[in-house]
Formats: structure tokens, C-alpha cells, sequence
């Protein structure tokens, strides 16, 4: 087991063992000018595309190859799929365990909208009131079923956020870093406030368009790009049910409203550099109350 395999498998066995992880690093990393403040995170980005580097100190970079170097930029290897690689902070010695997923461009999607027997659909042919978020994602995710528990920060994994549709692996995926940021900083702020949580269940990350369509939900959906998640809290007790956040004895819709309020007030507070969407609901024949998130760009409330 090389330096950087080992390296990997502690940051992975420690997420996957001790709940709520708190840890971020002192200097940020920017790549591709997504600036990650975490010691693991995953970018998604197309095979060949130049990512540019940038901290405030020099940075260490080793990935598959096992080569160290000084790094100010990393081109994305041609093979889709996993790359795992290694940002080494050379004044602080503070490491980023990066997974990069080289995507399956969108083109492979074919005429019947199929990506490798996966039926990804369609996505609408015109843009939502001429919103450039609304075209087609450039690529995929492909999700092995080994790969579920990969890190996409401390506290997500990228099994989580994957359609609910009925199909075998491999399964393909879109997920935004934004999002994830998003439901990071949520989480932390959830803790610091003295509300103690390991973590949020995901009801509902992505949806392929053809499983949007199958259930019924608009056609615009942000679930569809990857930038939406259907999230509530799981803890006391852990029964895939919403707990009780307000304190009033009950478990209810009270209860999403209770955890909107309390993103909304983080949102006026200007704590998220990406806007976007916030619903509450309530319980059904279906499913309990959750709270739906988004990076949409621009603020919307339901």
C-alpha cells in the first residue's frame, strides 16, 4: 500500500466511523475556481479539461502515478472513471485527498436516451426562461456498486445522491460541488448551534429525467442537474423518519419548517456563496416531511 493509497483509506475508514466530521482545512484549495475548504473532496469534470491550482502556499500534487511535483494545474486523465490524487500544502503540510471522476460526456447519451443500458431520458429542448442552468449537464458520473461509499466531502458519499430509479450498476450520475458545499456548511452550522447530527438523510438527490417524468414532478426539476436535494434529519431514533426539531413532542411538518427556518436565516446571514431554492413539505402515504435545497442561482421559497 503506497503513501497515497494509505492516505486514502484513513480518511475514508475515519469519515465512515466517527459521525459528524468537523474537520476543514486552514487554507483553502481553488480549483478550477471551486474553492474547497475540505481535507476530501470530489470534483466531476470532463476528460482532458485543464484544471488551474491556485492557494495561498505551494502545492505538493501526486495521483495515480505516484509522481510528486509542484502543482498549478491538473489536466483531467482521458479514461473516465476515478482518479484519486493527493494536494499536499508545502508551508502547512495540510493534505486534500481529491477524487476526480473523468465524466462520460453527454453525447454518449443516445437517440433513446441511454447512457451503457442506463436509461437516462431526455432533458427539455428549450431552457427554462432562457436560463443557461437549463441545459443538458455536460457529462456523467458513472457509479459502480464498490463505489458507493467514495467520499465526496467528509460527510457525503456519492452513493447517496443517486436516482431511486429501478435499474443494475453501473448507474450514472450528475452532482454539483455547489450542492455539496451547500449541505456542508448546513451541517456544520446545525452542530455549532448545538443541534448535534451526524449527517442528513437524502431522500431524493439526483433524478434522471426519465424518473422525473415517471414520477409525475415538473418538467424543470433542478434535481435533474444535480444542484437539488431532498434532505431531513435522522438521528433520534434512526427510522428513516424526520425527528422531532422543534421540541414539541411530535414529528410533523412543524419540524420542516423548523430546519427551512433555520437555512433561510443562514441564507439572509449570506453563509452560502450559492443560491437557490428551499421548500418545505410534509408527510404523505409516501414518504415523511423533508426539506428540499438547491443551487439554482437565484432565491426562490415554497
Amino acid at each position: 500500500m503506497n503513501r497515497l493509497t494509505t492516505v486514502i483509506f484513513l480518511f475514508l475508514f475515519s469519515a465512515c466511523s466517527f459521525g459528524f466530521d468537523s474537520s476543514q482545512l486552514k487554507e483553502s484549495v481553488h480549483i478550477d475556481g471551486q474553492e474547497i475548504p475540505y481535507p476530501e473532496f470530489a470534483l466531476f469534470k470532463l476528460p482532458g479539461k485543464k484544471l488551474i491550482i491556485k492557494a495561498e502556499h505551494s502545492i505538493n500534487l501526486s495521483g495515480p502515478s505516484t509522481i510528486t511535483e509542484l502543482a498549478t494545474q491538473l489536466t483531467v486523465p482521458t479514461t473516465p472513471g476515478w482518479h484519486h490524487y493527493k494536494l499536499e500544502n508545502r508551508a502547512t503540510g495540510e493534505i486534500l485527498v481529491l477524487h476526480l471522476f473523468s465524466l462520460f460526456p453527454h453525447s454518449q447519451v443516445n437517440e433513446k436516451g441511454y447512457l451503457n443500458n442506463y436509461h437516462i431520458g431526455h432533458y427539455p429542448s428549450t431552457r427554462l426562461k432562457g436560463q443557461a442552468i437549463y441545459d443538458p449537464p455536460v457529462g456523467f458520473i458513472q457509479v459502480k456498486q464498490e463505489d458507493m461509499g467514495i467520499h465526496v466531502s467528509p460527510n457525503f458519499t456519492v452513493g447517496q445522491f443517486l436516482s431511486k430509479q429501478a435499474g443494475s450498476f453501473p448507474k450514472y450520475l450528475v452532482l454539483r460541488s455547489e450542492l455539496i458545499i451547500k449541505l456542508e456548511r448546513i451541517l456544520r452550522a446545525l452542530n455549532l448551534a448545538g443541534h448535534k447530527t451526524d449527517g442528513f438523510h437524502i431522500m431524493s438527490g439526483y433524478r434522471t429525467p426519465f424518473y422525473n417524468h415517471a414520477i409525475g414532478n415538473v418538467l424543470y426539476s433542478r434535481h435533474q442537474w444535480g444542484g437539488a436535494a431532498d434532505i431531513f434529519i435522522d438521528d433520534n431514533p434512526k427510522d428513516t423518519y424526520m425527528d422531532d426539531l422543534n421540541g414539541d413532542g411530535k414529528r410533523d411538518k412543524q419540524d420542516s419548517i423548523w430546519l427551512s427556518g433555520f437555512i433561510d436565516a443562514m441564507s439572509k446571514r449570506g453563509e452560502f456563496k450559492s443560491i437557490g431554492g428551499l421548500g418545505v413539505y410534509g408527510s404523505n402515504s409516501a414518504h415523511g416531511p423533508f426539506v428540499h435545497v438547491d443551487v439554482r442561482g437565484y432565491r426562490a421559497r415554497w
